[in-house]
């Protein structure tokens, strides 16, 4: 029987009086953070921030899947976008388009991408909340 493994991530999340920005830190990393409801200035706001931890944590897990499958890959780009209703404020789905640089065939991709998703954890959590969409193209400079 395999043992069930776990891991812990923690982050905290400052925000100094009357600062619009907020400093999210995990060991010796930092990322500002604009908190202020509706004002894009201040630099990512969270819902943006959920959305890049989704295209890493996807981009982290494709590459590792093709490395597994033994399958070279170049250039990766990922666009991801989410959709929010506003009452009650949630996202409601998530769309990707990973373009890849690959000599692999299309077939082999698609199953890389599956893979990919179902092992993406920041991914494969939010498709269980919302309606998750994705599609690849192959990477051209400048997509």
């Amino acid at each position: 029987m395999n043992a069930q493994k776990f891991m812990t991530f923690r982050v905290n999340l400052e925000r100094k009086q009357n600062n619009p920005v907020a400093q999210a830190t995990v060991r010796d990393f930092s990322l500002p953070l604009g908190i202020i409801s509706g004002d894009f200035s201040f630099g990512f706001n969270p819902a943006e921030t959920l959305l890049s931890a989704a295209a890493a944590c996807l981009t982290s897990a494709f590459i590792l899947v093709a490395k597994n499958s033994q399958v070279d890959v170049g250039n990766i780009n990922v666009e991801m976008e989410g959709v929010r209703q506003s009452d009650p404020p949630r996202l409601i789905s998530l769309n990707y388009r990973v373009f890849v640089e690959t000599e692999a065939s299309d077939e082999k991709i698609d199953t890389l991408l599956k893979l990919a998703t179902r092992n993406s954890t920041v991914v494969s959590t939010l498709s269980q909340v919302l309606e998750l969409n994705g599609e690849w193209k192959r990477y051209k400079n400048g997509n």
